[in-house]
């Protein structure tokens, strides 16, 4: 089982491979998805924890899965879209998915143990 320092850097090393084989820099990764340069640099250097809806905007960004991003998936592939009016959704009820999300992620390792 991973822990959640290894769990942090697999984000971190996925987010900056992807942003290097898109060939951008953190300043033109954050103009894409819509944050600060500094947010980039922070994520990458694992001193900052991604929010879901920040994870979201550089999966798509990326044009890759979040779930590759969270080391959950192996291969890059096209971002998808986990929920169909996840736009309509408030950051309150991004949050709580995201909770789920995790929830049902640390049940399926406990089941696999």
């Amino acid at each position: 089982m991973s822990t959640a320092d290894e769990t942090d850097g697999v984000f971190a090393a996925r987010l900056r491979t992807a942003r290097e084989q898109r060939e951008l820099n953190q300043t033109e990764l954050a103009k894409i998805a819509g944050l600060q340069p500094a947010a980039i640099g922070h994520f990458e250097a694992n001193r900052r924890k991604p929010s879901f809806a920040n994870i979201r905007a550089l999966a798509k960004a990326l044009e890759v899965s979040s779930d590759y991003l969270l080391g959950r998936a192996d291969t890059i592939k096209g971002s998808t879209t986990a929920f169909r009016n996840e736009e309509s959704l408030n950051h309150a009820d991004r949050e709580s998915i995201q909770l789920m999300i995790d929830t049902l992620a640390r049940r399926r390792e406990d089941r696999e143990k």
